[in-house]
């Protein structure tokens, strides 16, 4: 009989059938991240020499990297005085992080218990991931509903569907006004209830009229690339308000000054503005979209539409919105 038969594994589980487990870079030392292991994960880790994890949330065993491919091989494995966690050096396959980061430790708790971000991303999630909920998916679903009101005549129904199928513009000139009601909402010119509600407004008005813009001029999704220009930056990188109201201004005059241009450029920079004051105003972007795609689903017109999404992929409208 081998060792690994004859002897008892020398690792003490808790009573939800757990072990923590600490993951360390076995070059570098760096610690990655930390994650919960049963006995069933722990047999797969010993025997592929690819780690696995319990899955709290989902009730599932996975293995690290399965989505992403960034995945974790097995240099050692150390047991703690108590046998009640593990230390597991491994060789890190690209980044550990679900959002991007070498380490899920990324960010560095201050005195005043705010987090400051004290690593460089190494990926965008979004890319990796691509997750139902994210804002690849979100977007291109918000993007192909307004398709949808462009090519169908909801006209009696939805001024949005008018707007879409008109000749006559009118939709620059609320781009106008919105990016610069958003830049009044920034320095304090504009106001309808407290700061941060009206710059959470004035984004959703400025993405509402750009996707119309955009649409009605039969740009794609691929070419405007909403997802990656309302991806937020980090709080370190935005500009102050007054800066970004300045910025949103100059994005005005020039819609005004270039109207009949192609607007896939202007659009991305004004959304790419809009991303930085939703940092400001603590609100994520992806869910200023999904709410305006809520209040699209409650649209009588457009059941034929989120039907046609159910049907494809059962669910993902669920899953998205």
């Amino acid at each position: 009989m081998s060792d690994a038969m004859s002897n008892p594994l020398p690792v003490t589980f808790g009573p939800d059938g757990l072990v923590p487990a600490v993951i360390r870079e076995a070059t570098t030392g760096e610690v990655l991240m930390v994650g919960f292991l049963n006995q069933e994960a722990l047999a797969q880790t010993r025997s592929t020499g690819l780690v696995h994890y319990w899955s709290r949330s989902r009730k599932k065993l996975w293995r690290k990297g399965e989505t992403s491919g960034h995945v974790q091989h097995v240099r050692e494995i150390h047991v703690n005085c108590e046998h009640n966690s593990l230390l597991i050096d491994v060789e890190q396959t690209n980044a550990v992080c679900h959002d991007g980061y070498p380490t899920c430790f990324y960010r560095r708790l201050e005195r005043d218990n705010s987090l400051t971000i004290v690593r460089d991303r190494w990926f965008d999630p979004d890319d990796v991931y691509a997750p139902e909920g994210g804002i690849a998916a979100t977007t291109r679903i918000w993007w192909a509903a307004y398709e949808t009101m462009r090519d169908h005549d909801f006209t009696r129904e939805s001024g949005t569907s008018r707007m879409l199928r008109q000749a006559e513009d009118r939709v620059t000139e609320r781009i106008i006004e919105e990016l610069r009601e958003l830049a009044g909402a920034l320095d304090g010119t504009h106001r309808h209830s407290d700061q941060l509600a009206d710059i959470r407004l004035e984004v959703g008005q400025v993405c509402y009229w750009i996707a119309l813009r955009c649409v009605r001029d039969g740009l794609a999704w691929e070419r405007v690339r909403p997802d990656r220009a309302l991806d937020p930056p980090q709080p370190e990188d935005v500009p102050s308000p007054a800066v970004i109201a300045e910025l949103l201004r100059y994005q005005a005059a020039s819609w005004e000054a270039r109207r009949d241009d192609d607007p896939a450029l202007p659009a991305f920079e004004s959304m790419r503005l809009a991303a930085n004051c939703c940092v400001i105003a603590g609100v994520i972007p992806t869910n200023l979209i999904r709410a305006d795609l809520n209040e699209l689903r409650t649209r009588r017109y457009l059941e034929l539409f989120f039907a046609s999404l159910e049907r494809a992929d059962p669910g993902r409208a669920d899953r998205i919105l």
